[in-house]
């Protein structure tokens, strides 16, 4: 039992350790040195893909919002595509009056066959070799667009992540991953882009199996697999819903299914993007499952000996009431986002389906 307890500690340990001290060690990537104007600029144009489900209060918005960011670049050749997915609360009325005024080029899907479809007929309809992809409900912060678009002058850059902010207070459990995720940008590329808004180059983008579920996340790996960068600009900000909304047991009950099903189906995928951002990616979505798991088995094995029962329980509550007197709010935050993911590991059968997430 105490063998079994040092192997299962080692488990979790170790791995975390390689993150986070590989995030506060490693040196930052220096930039490869050969610019790609053109992109940076998108003087050979960007296209805009939007995915639209039910959005009737929402869509217009939205396409004005993304019109006036590239007018205000200077993004002369541009277009935003729109996918309407089987709407049925009018979005498809709204979205025909303004294909009539030439604002956009609307592709009609008969019935809802979810978001990975839609992008994939956005992109296959789009001409320029820059694509932005946004969804519907979130706002930007001025300039976002732009920012995003001027990162491609390092030709190393294969994709851009906006940051996303939480309406409402602070939260300190989303700055903190927008930390980790800024610290991976920088020693080599993030895990992921923000749905809400990102952009790529064509050249790297392949076609999205129409039952996957973090679509964004297997972007990014695409990228990857091609050696290039994935980076964040913490600048280009989306701003959506509170805390409580924008975590709900539904949204991470995708994030728990799409997070196994990239394992099961994506095995080719992850094998080709290095050491270094697999651990980036263990670190950022896997850890918040194996470690509450491996600690609490841990905890059970520490039973089996007095020496470690003592040692075992006394430093955790020790590190436990530290961190809760000095960042009572981070801890709340984090103890309700694990709880809940280790709820939805044992509600997976809901989420074998896509499912649309606005």
């Amino acid at each position: 039992m105490v063998i079994a307890y040092y192997i299962v500690l080692g488990l979790l340990v170790l791995p975390a350790l390689d993150y986070f001290v590989g995030l506060r060690v490693l040196k930052d990537v220096v930039p490869s040195g050969e610019k790609d104007e053109e992109s940076a600029s998108a003087s050979n144009g960007i296209s805009a893909i939007i995915a639209c489900h039910n959005e009737v209060g929402n869509i217009a918005a939205k396409i004005e919002e993304i019109s006036m960011h590239f007018k205000d670049a200077g993004f002369k050749l541009n277009e935003i595509i729109v996918v309407d997915d089987g709407s049925t609360d009018g979005s498809l009325e709204v979205l025909k009056n303004t294909e009539k005024e030439g604002i956009i080029k609307l592709i009609k899907v008969a019935y809802r066959r979810g978001k990975p479809n839609a992008i994939n007929l956005g992109i296959a309809k789009s001409k320029y070799p820059l694509l932005l992809l946004s969804d519907v409900r979130q706002t930007l912060s001025k300039g976002a667009i732009k920012l995003l678009v001027e990162k491609f002058r390092d030709a190393d850059i294969g994709a851009v992540s906006s940051q996303l902010e939480l309406d409402g207070d602070i939260s300190p459990a989303r700055r903190w991953m927008n930390g980790l995720k800024l610290r991976e940008s920088n020693k080599g590329s993030t895990t992921g882009v923000c749905g809400a808004l990102y952009a790529i180059k064509k050249e790297y983008v392949e076609v999205l199996p129409e039952d996957t579920i973090l679509d964004d996340l297997l972007m990014a790996l695409f990228v990857m697999k091609k050696r290039k960068r994935v980076v964040l600009e913490p600048n280009a900000i989306v701003h959506d819903v509170p805390f409580d909304l924008f975590y709900s047991g539904r949204r991470q009950g995708r994030i728990t299914a799409g997070l196994i099903q990239l394992l099961r189906s994506h095995g080719s995928t992850l094998r080709k993007i290095g050491l270094l951002q697999l651990i980036f990616l263990y670190g950022q979505k896997y850890l918040k499952y194996t470690a509450p798991v491996l600690f609490a088995l841990a905890s059970v094995l520490a039973l089996f000996s007095d020496s470690i029962t003592m040692w075992h329980y006394s430093v955790t509550l020790v590190i436990t009431a530290v961190l809760t007197i000095a960042r009572p709010l981070f801890v709340a935050q984090a103890l309700m986002l694990t709880s809940s993911y280790m709820i939805q590991l044992l509600k997976l059968d809901k989420y074998t389906k896509v499912k649309w997430d606005k």
